[in-house]
């Protein structure tokens, strides 16, 4: 069984975490603002078409992706989240 992967986000002075669970392929987001954790379930629910980096400086592809499928795609989806939705991610703090 695989250990959930968690990651913490926060919106101006609310702090939280998205936590995915690889075997459900689930997400959750935790965050005491309803409205932006609502804005941010909805984002991480859609399809994205992302241009991804290749094997060089100026090589990029553009690759269809849902967040739910995998943790690579989670993370890769939770990249661009800032620029839709205000919300940051901070890969350093630690979730317990």
């Amino acid at each position: 069984m695989e250990k959930p992967f968690k990651v913490a986000i926060h919106y101006d002075n609310d702090c939280g975490y998205v936590e995915y669970v690889p075997e459900t392929k689930k997400i959750r987001v935790v965050l005491g603002n309803d409205q932006k954790r609502g804005e941010i379930e909805e984002y991480l629910a859609k399809e994205h078409v992302l241009r991804v980096a290749g094997q060089h400086l100026l090589d990029f592809s553009e690759t269809r992706v849902k967040a739910a499928d995998n943790v690579d795609n989670l993370q890769l989806v939770l990249t661009r989240i800032w620029e839709k939705t205000g919300v940051l991610v901070d890969w350093s703090r630690p979730v317990a």
